[in-house]
C-alpha cells in the first residue's frame, strides 16, 4: 500500500536519546571491529585453507553481532511518548546482510594485495549492508506511528558509512603487517574506532532523517525499560566480544610461549655443549671446529649449487651474492656488489606488489613468492624467493634472500596454459560449428574422398526427404536427376578438383521422385599433405522462389548472362555431341578459340559498361556470321569458343573464320564512341586432332596465341608437331630445373694467364651438367633450352654464388684467384639484378668483390644500351668487374664500346682458331687489339690451342689468353694441382 504523506498536518512525535546508551552503542561497535580485525590477523597467520575460512567466518559473525548490538542498543536509547515493541524474527534477519558483506570484506583483507580497487569494493559492500541492517531493524519496530524519511539524509548516512568503512579497512590492513606478537597497536585501535564510527554515524544520521507521525496517543507505555534491555544485550555482547578478542591473542601467546621454551631449550643445550667442550681436550676442540667448518663449507657449497643467495642492506644495496646467483643473473660479483637490487627488476610485477613486500619485510616479517627477474643479457628468469630480515643488536640491518631458479617450471606452466587455451578455443569452435551445422537453413552434406556421404544436417532431411540413416554411406550420385548430362557432372567434378570448389545451379531428385532446383556450392577439403580428404556440399532449395521460372533457371545454368550465348557448361555438352555426330557421319568439325585484341585497353580507358556494350554488339555480329547448327559460346571475359560442324572438307572452316575476322574488325559505335577491335583465332580440326573436348579447346587456345604472336587479326591452325615441340621444350626445362634442385650442375674452371710472364691472372667458371645417365653434358647442349626462361635466372644466381664460395675456399688456404662468370642479357636486364647481386656479395663478407668478374655477350648488351650502362655502373660501385665476351661476333659499334663501362674485352675463339691460316681472321684479331689499346681496355684471347697461337698474339700486343693450349676446363679439386705444375712455353717468356 502506498501512502501519500504530503498532506500530513499532525506534528511529529518528540523523541529523545539516552546519552549513556548512545555512548555504550558506539563502544560496542568499536570493540566488535577490534575483535574482528584481530581474527583477520589470526587468519593470515595460518597456512591451512580450511582454518582460514573458519577464522574469516568467525570474524565476520562477531563483527556483525557487534554492529547489530550497536544498532539495537541505539534504537533502545531513543525514547518515545508511545508504546514501542520489536518483532524478534525481523530483528534476527537484519543481521544477515552484515554477515554476508563482512565475510567478503575480511576475505579481501587476507589477500596478498589490498588495492584501491578492492578497497572500494569492500567499502561499497560494507556501507550499504549496514544501512540495510538499520532499515530492517526499523521495520521490526511496532508502534502507532508512521515513519517519514528525508531521502537526502538517508543517502548521506549510507555515504558516511561507505567512506568511514574504507578508511578503517585501509588503516587496519596496514596494522595487520606489524609484528605478529604485538597484541594491540595504535593502528588497531584507530581502525576499530573508525569502523565503530562508520556504523554509529550511519545509524544516527539515518535516525535524524526519520520523523514519526502519531496515529493514536491514548495508550500507556507498559514495556520493559529500554535501559534494562540495553544492559542485558550489552552484557551478552561484551562477553562474546571479550572471548573473541582473547582467543586469537591467547593463541598467539601460546605460540610465543612455545617459541620461548624452544629457545630456552636450545640455549640450554648450547650452554651444556659449551661446558662440555670447555672440559674437552684442546685436540678434540680443534677437530670439532674443523668438522663444523667442513659442515659449513659443505652447506655453503650445496647452497651455491642449488640456491641463489644474496644479502642487501635496508636500502636494497647488494653486499653479497653467491656463485649460483652470478651464474643465473649473468652479472659478475664485481658488478653486483654495491648495486641496488632494482638492477634485476623485469617490471613484470606492479609497483603495489613491491610496496606490499617492503611493508612486510621492513617490519621484520618473512616474505615468500615467485618473482620474474631480468638477467644481464635481457632474458627473463623466474625465481622462488624467500626474504629473511637480518638483525644486529636487535636493529634491522638488512635482508637475506634465498632464491630457487624455477624458470623451466614457469615455461612448462605457460606451455600448458597455452595448450589448454588452444584446446578450449578449438572446443568452442567445434561447438559453434556443431550449432551452425545443426541449425542453418541451408542443407549440408559432408562426404569422404570418394564422395560417399558421412554426415548430413537436419535441413538435408527436410529438403530431400531422406533420413540420416538412408543417406549415410551412399554416393552423392544417388541424388542426381536426369536433368543434367554426364558431361555436366564430369566438368563439375573437374572444376572442384582443379580449383577447389564449384558454384552453380543444379537439379536434384527428392525421395518422392520430385525434381527440384538448388543453388549448390561444392568444395574440396584437403589435408596437410594437400590431398583431398572430404567434400562439403552447401545448398539451398530454390523451388519456392523459382517454381514459375524453372525454364529460366535452366537457361541461367547454360547461358551467359551478358551476351545470352551458351556458357562453358552448354559448350561442353554441344561439343561432345558434335564429336559423336562427326564419328557417325565420318566428317570433320572445327573448334576455334577467339580472343579480342586490345579489348583490355578499351575496358580500362572507357569503363566496364562500355566494354560490356562492345561485347554484346560483337557477339551479335559473330552469331549472324555463323551457319545454322554452329555454336558460339562465351567462356569468360573477351574469350569465345566456336564449334563448326558438318565440314565436308577440312578447309571448309577458313571462309567462316575469315567472315568472323571481318565482322569483328568493323568499327563499333558505343555511346558516341567509335571503337575498333580485331580478333586472334586459333583453330583445330577433329578427327585430325584426335582428342577429347577439353583437349581440343586447349589446342585451339594454344593456336590462338600463335595467331597473336603472328601479328593479331588472323587465325592459326593448330600444329600437333609444334605442340609436341612445345611439350618437349617444357619437359627439358623441367629436367634442367630438377638437375639444379638435385645438385647435378657443377662448375669447371679454365685458367687465364699472362703469357709473357707466366702469371695466372684468374679462372673462368664454366657450367656443366653431371647427368646420372648421359654423363658430363656440355653447356651448349642445355643452356640454349632455358634462354629467357625463369629457370635461367635461378641457375645464373647459383653460378655466381658457387663462384663466390669457391673464391672463399681458395682464400682460406692462401690462394687468391679471381673468377669470371658468364651472365645472360635476360639476367642482366632484370630490375632487381643489382639488389640480388648485392645480397650474394653480402653473404660472403670475407671476399673482396673485385675478385668477381661478370662476362657479358656483346650482342646481349646492345639490346637496351642505356639500361645496361646504368646497371653495369651500379654493379661496379659494388666492386665487381665487367668484361665483354665473344667480342666481334655481334653488331660491333665504336660508340657502344666507348660507352660501356667494361674494363676488358675478350676476342672470340672463332677468330683465334684460324688466325694463323686465315688473313681475314688475323685482320679482325689485329683490329680488336688495336681498338682495345685505343680505348685503354685490357684484351684477352680465348681459344689459344698451340704455342704458335700464343707467339703470334704476343707479337700483336695481346698478353692475356686462355684455351686448350694452356689448360682445359677442370673441376675445382684439380686447379691447385695444375697451379703447382704450370709452366709457360719458353717461346712466350719475354
Amino acid at each position: 500500500m502506498n501512502h501519500d504523506y504530503n498532506g500530513i498536518t499532525v506534528a511529529a512525535l518528540t523523541t529523545t536519546y539516552d546519552l549513556k546508551l548512545v555512548v555504550l552503542s558506539m563502544v560496542i561497535a568499536m570493540l566488535a571491529s577490534l575483535s574482528a580485525f584481530g581474527i583477520v590477523e589470526r587468519s593470515m597467520s595460518t597456512s591451512q585453507q580450511s582454518q582460514k575460512i573458519s577464522w574469516n567466518l568467525f570474524g565476520a559473525v562477531m563483527m556483525s553481532i557487534g554492529i547489530w548490538a550497536m544498532h539495537f542498543i541505539a534504537m533502545l536509547s531513543l525514547t518515545f511518548p508511545i508504546p514501542v515493541s520489536y518483532d524478534v524474527a525481523t530483528m534476527m534477519v537484519s543481521i544477515l546482510p552484515v554477515i554476508f558483506a563482512s565475510s567478503i570484506v575480511l576475505w579481501l583483507m587476507t589477500l596478498k594485495t589490498f588495492s584501491y580497487y578492492r578497497l572500494l569494493i569492500a567499502g561499497l559492500l560494507l556501507g550499504p549492508s549496514i544501512g540495510l541492517m538499520h532499515y530492517l531493524g526499523m521495520a521490526a519496530m511496532r508502534l502507532q506511528a508512521v515513519m517519514v524519511h528525508d531521502m537526502t539524509l538517508v543517502y548521506l548516512s549510507v555515504l558516511i558509512a561507505v567512506i568511514l568503512a574504507m578508511v578503517a579497512l585501509k588503516i587496519q590492513y596496514g596494522a595487520i603487517n606489524q609484528s605478529r606478537y604485538q597484541f594491540i597497536t595504535k593502528k588497531n585501535l584507530v581502525s576499530a574506532v573508525v569502523m565503530g564510527l562508520a556504523s554509529s554515524c550511519m545509524h544516527y544520521s539515518a535516525m535524524t532523517a526519520v520523523h514519526f507521525i502519531p496515529q493514536t496517543t491514548d495508550q500507556v507505555i507498559k514495556e520493559v525499560s529500554p535501559t534494562t534491555l540495553a544492559l542485558i544485550v550489552t552484557v551478552v555482547i561484551l562477553v562474546l566480544l571479550l572471548l573473541t578478542m582473547l582467543i586469537p591473542h591467547l593463541l598467539r601467546y601460546k605460540q610465543l610461549v612455545k617459541r620461548l621454551n624452544a629457545e630456552v631449550l636450545v640455549k640450554a643445550e648450547i650452554l651444556h655443549e659449551l661446558d662440555h667442550r670447555s672440559k674437552a681436550q684442546t685436540e678434540q676442540d680443534t677437530l670439532a671446529i674443523k668438522a663444523a667448518q667442513a659442515a659449513l663449507l659443505a652447506q655453503k657449497a650445496a647452497m651455491d649449487e642449488h640456491s641463489l643467495v644474496s644479502i642487501t642492506d635496508v636500502k636494497g644495496t647488494i653486499n653479497y651474492a653467491n656463485t649460483k646467483f652470478c651464474t643465473v643473473s649473468g652479472y659478475s660479483q664485481e658488478e653486483l656488489i654495491g648495486a641496488n637490487h632494482r638492477l634485476l627488476n623485469s617490471k613484470q610485477q606492479p609497483k603495489d606488489y613491491w610496496r606490499e613486500m617492503y611493508l612486510i619485510i621492513s617490519k621484520g616479517g618473512f616474505w615468500n613468492d615467485d618473482i620474474c627477474n631480468l638477467a644481464k643479457d635481457g632474458q627473463e628468469y623466474w625465481v622462488n624467493t624467500t626474504i629473511i630480515p637480518l638483525y644486529v643488536n636487535e636493529k634491522l640491518s638488512g635482508y637475506t634472500s634465498i632464491r630457487t631458479d624455477i624458470t623451466e617450471h614457469k615455461k612448462s606452466e605457460k606451455k600448458l596454459k597455452l595448450a589448454n587455451e588452444e584446446k578450449d578455443k578449438r572446443a568452442a569452435e567445434l561447438a559453434l560449428a556443431a550449432i551452425v551445422f545443426s541449425h542453418t537453413r541451408e542443407g549440408i552434406i559432408i562426404t569422404d574422398a570418394s564422395a560417399s556421404i558421412i554426415k548430413v544436417n537436419n535441413t538435408f532431411t527436410e529438403v530431400t526427404g531422406y533420413s540420416r540413416q538412408e543417406a549415410v554411406g551412399k554416393n552423392l550420385r544417388f541424388l542426381q536427376s536426369d536433368s543434367e548430362s554426364a558431361e555436366f557432372y564430369a566438368l563439375m567434378w573437374q572444376t572442384v578438383n582443379s580449383k577447389g570448389y564449384w558454384v552453380g545451379t543444379i537439379w536434384n531428385r527428392r525421395k518422392n521422385g520430385e525434381v527440384y532446383p538448388e543453388n549448390l556450392t561444392l568444395s574440396a577439403v584437403k589435408n596437410s599433405a594437400s590431398e583431398v580428404s572430404h567434400y562439403v556440399a552447401l545448398y539451398s532449395d530454390i523451388t519456392k522462389l523459382n517454381k514459375s521460372h524453372q525454364s529460366q533457371l535452366q537457361r541461367m545454368a547454360h547461358y551467359d548472362d551478358l551476351t545470352d550465348l551458351p556458357n562453358r557448361t552448354l559448350l561442353a555438352e554441344r561439343l561432345n555431341q558434335a564429336i559423336l555426330q562427326s564419328k557417325r557421319q565420318h566428317n570433320s568439325l572445327a573448334v576455334a578459340f577467339l580472343d579480342l585484341d586490345d579489348f583490355k585497353t578499351i575496358n580500362d580507358a572507357h569503363g566496364h559498361h562500355v566494354g560490356d556494350e562492345l561485347l554484346i554488339i560483337i557477339s551479335l555480329r559473330m552469331k549472324e556470321a555463323l551457319r545454322e547448327g554452329d555454336t558460339l559460346a562465351r567462356i569468360g571475359g573477351d574469350e569465345f569458343v566456336l564449334v563448326l560442324t558438318d565440314l565436308a572438307k577440312t578447309e571448309g572452316f577458313s571462309k567462316i573464320l575469315e567472315r568472323l575476322l571481318l565482322v569483328v574488325s568493323e568499327p563499333v559505335i558505343v555511346h558516341d564512341l567509335v571503337l575498333n577491335v580485331s580478333a586472334s583465332i586459333g583453330v583445330t580440326l577433329y578427327p585430325q586432332d584426335d582428342a577429347d573436348a577439353e583437349i581440343l579447346i586447349r589446342h585451339a587456345d594454344q593456336a590462338m596465341y600463335m595467331a597473336k604472336n603472328a601479328g593479331k587479326n588472323c587465325y592459326h591452325l593448330f600444329d600437333s608437331a609444334l605442340d609436341d615441340a612445345v611439350n618437349l621444350e617444357q619437359e627439358n626445362i623441367n629436367n634442367i630445373s630438377a638437375a639444379l634442385d638435385k645438385g647435378e650442375l657443377v662448375l669447371y674452371y679454365q685458367p687465364k694467364v699472362n703469357m709473357s710472364t707466366g702469371e695466372v691472372v684468374g679462372v673462368e667458371a664454366l657450367i656443366r651438367w653431371q647427368h646420372p645417365v648421359r654423363g658430363l653434358v656440355p653447356p651448349l647442349d642445355f643452356l640454349p633450352l632455358i634462354e629467357n626462361q625463369a629457370i635461367s635466372l635461378d641457375i645464373g644466381e647459383w653460378v655466381i654464388d658457387s663462384a663466390l664460395n669457391q673464391i672463399s675456399q681458395w682464400q682460406s688456404i692462401g690462394v687468391t684467384l679471381p673468377i669470371s662468370v658468364n651472365i645472360s642479357a635476360y639476367q642482366l636486364q632484370q630490375s632487381d639484378f643489382v639488389e640480388r647481386l648485392a645480397t650474394l656479395l653480402a653473404a660472403h663478407p670475407d671476399i673482396s668483390p673485385h675478385l668477381l668478374e661478370l662476362e657479358v655477350l656483346e650482342t646481349s648488351a646492345l639490346n637496351d644500351i642505356n639500361y645496361i650502362i646504368a646497371t653495369m655502373k651500379s654493379c661496379i660501385s659494388l666492386g665487381v668487374q665487367f668484361a665483354l665476351d665473344d667480342f666481334g661476333t655481334g653488331y660491333s659499334s665504336l660508340t657502344y664500346l666507348r660507352r660501356l663501362p667494361a674494363n676488358q674485352i675478350k676476342i672470340d675463339q672463332s677468330f683465334i682458331r684460324d688466325m694463323l691460316i686465315d688473313p681475314d681472321d688475323l685482320a679482325i684479331v689485329m683490329g680488336v687489339i688495336s681498338l682495345a689499346k685505343a680505348f685503354q681496355l685490357e684484351v684477352i684471347a680465348e681459344g689459344v690451342e698451340t704455342v704458335e697461337h700464343g707467339t703470334e698474339l704476343l707479337q700483336l700486343g695481346c698478353k692475356l689468353a686462355q684455351g686448350y693450349g694452356i689448360a682445359r676446363p677442370m673441376p675445382a679439386s684439380e686447379v691447385l694441382t695444375w697451379l703447382d705444375s704450370w709452366q709457360p712455353d719458353n717461346a712466350w717468356l719475354s
